[in-house]
């Protein structure tokens, strides 16, 4: 299966399961793949931004 029709199967399948976009950049964030997307790069960011200022905020 070459790249491109991966990619356009991982594109049609977020359309139909919006969450799924999430779950890819979770899981991208958690095990550091590199991706394509910059969507889901900026979705790994935020993430980690998110997660990193709910751990400060439970410390304090």
């Amino acid at each position: 299966m070459s790249e491109e029709s991966r990619e356009r199967l991982k594109t049609k399948e977020q359309r139909k399961n919006p969450g799924g976009a999430l779950n890819n950049a979770w899981a991208q964030a958690h095990i550091g793949a590199p991706s394509s997307g910059c969507l889901v790069n900026i979705g790994s960011v935020v993430i980690v931004v998110v997660i990193l200022l709910l751990v400060r905020a439970c410390s304090n």
